[in-house]
């Protein structure tokens, strides 16, 4: 690491050290408390990212002192644009993680991965106007997982400091979790590499540039029609690399049949089976998220659930599995998993699914959960149900007498209809009732 800092090209950013070759993607960023420097990342900078350019901007500049985090968040964005640094990782300690979590949300398509080590327990809760997502995987190292309500998904990690700063009091520990945790390429960073591979990266959360001629602006539509049909026939990849990469690009560009499609028929085709492993541990992750992965449950539903080929299996490999594990107190992830798979379970055969639905029922959370995959049974195209173990799951669930849509389905399974479509006239008769 440089013993001096270096000034941003044009010299209006913050003054810097550098460390690492120029090479190695992407940089990582140090940043620390204003009142501190960037020198006191000495005990760990160097063993942090070997063969990576590394960078500690002095956010403090040369008077130091308590500068606010949205003036520090200006400075990092600055800073970043200066360089030229188009996507980071991003290291912050103390209010410096302040700064580093802004910039995540002000600007979430340039951040890989986020430390936020020893956060403030003040952070604040209301966000700024008009923020963005943050959607970089995101470690606390010795913080609330979820100080602010702006990193939902946050993995914490706990080592003892007795009070001190974490890296300078156990830098080794610390240097052993924050490594381990870059060492994690999400399929998200793996589809913009695919992506940059044909010259197209992201600008924004919503925005592209294509940089084949003729060079232009793209949408997230632009970029599904252009590439999202192309990765199960990309030979660079391993089959595991082509399930990550197109789990990457749903991340991204959100729900699209050449997007979650593809994956099915993949799986179903002259190259398939997909490695069972990689898929559904990546649909399980993504319905126990806090953060909303809508594509994820509507490539189920869609793909999945609605093919009586791949129905049984998906809906065991998503939740049936481990209904065991839905008892009463089970973890809030397996409850926002089960929660997501039974509002779209409808198309799934009633004696594959019964089981599992009998067992989230002794999940009072789950309640109004079981209820909608009761109704969406009944109503769903390729829907049905047992009207009796129907109405028995029901009688079972602690609802309001009020529930909407619950008074009519008591009705239509206890005149004995199984499925909307066997009987059109049963439900408006029900409901009139």
């Amino acid at each position: 690491m440089a013993d001096h800092l270096t000034p941003t090209p044009d010299g209006s950013g913050p003054a810097h050290r550098t460390a690492g070759p120029d090479d190695g993607d992407p940089p990582l960023v140090l940043l620390t408390a204003p009142q501190d420097t960037a020198g006191d990342w000495a005990p760990v900078r160097d063993a942090l990212a070997p063969g990576r350019r590394i960078y500690t901007p002095d956010l403090g500049g040369p008077t130091g002192g308590d500068r606010p985090a949205p003036l520090m968040r200006d400075d990092l964005l600055g800073f970043l644009n200066a360089l030229g640094l188009d996507r980071v990782d991003l290291i912050g300690r103390s209010t410096g993680a302040l700064a580093a979590l802004l910039v995540a949300q002000a600007a979430p398509h340039r951040v890989v991965r986020l430390v936020l080590a020893d956060p403030p327990p003040d952070l604040p809760r209301e966000p700024p106007s008009a923020p963005g997502r943050i959607t970089a995987p995101t470690l606390v190292v010795n913080g609330a997982a979820d100080p602010a309500g702006l990193v939902p998904d946050a993995r914490t990690v706990s080592i003892p400091a007795d009070g001190r700063p974490v890296h300078e009091a156990a830098p080794a520990a610390f240097t052993r979790v924050v490594e381990a945790f870059l060492d994690e390429v999400p399929d998200s960073e793996l589809a913009l590499r695919w992506l940059a591979e044909s010259a197209i990266t992201r600008t924004g959360e919503s925005s592209w540039w294509d940089a084949d001629p003729p060079a232009g602006p793209l949408t997230a539509d632009d970029v599904i029609d252009q590439m999202g049909w192309l990765v199960f026939d990309d030979e660079d990849l391993d089959l595991a690399g082509r399930v990550r990469v197109a789990l990457g690009l749903m991340d991204l560009l959100g729900s699209h049949p050449l997007l979650a499609g593809q994956i099915h028929m993949a799986h179903l085709g002259p190259r398939g089976p997909l490695p069972l492993d990689v898929l559904w541990d990546g649909y399980r992750r993504r319905l126990e998220a806090v953060r909303d992965h809508a594509a994820c449950p509507d490539s189920l539903w869609l793909d999945w659930f609605e093919d009586p080929r791949t129905a049984a299996p998906a809906f065991a490999a998503v939740l049936g599995d481990d209904r065991h594990l839905l008892l009463p107190g089970a973890p809030e992830p397996l409850v926002r998993r089960a929660r997501r798979v039974l509002e779209y379970s409808g198309p799934v055969g009633w004696d594959v699914k019964a089981e599992t639905y009998r067992a989230a029922a002794r999940v009072p959370a789950l309640h109004h959960a079981v209820f909608r995959a009761v109704l969406r049974s009944y109503h769903d195209l390729y829907g049905g149900l047992d009207p009796v173990q129907g109405l028995a799951l029901l009688d079972g669930l602690d609802l309001p007498p009020d529930t909407e849509r619950l008074a009519p389905l008591r009705r239509v399974l206890a005149d004995g209809h199984r499925h909307h479509y066997a009987s059109p006239q049963a439900w408006g008769a029900a409901l009139d009732r």
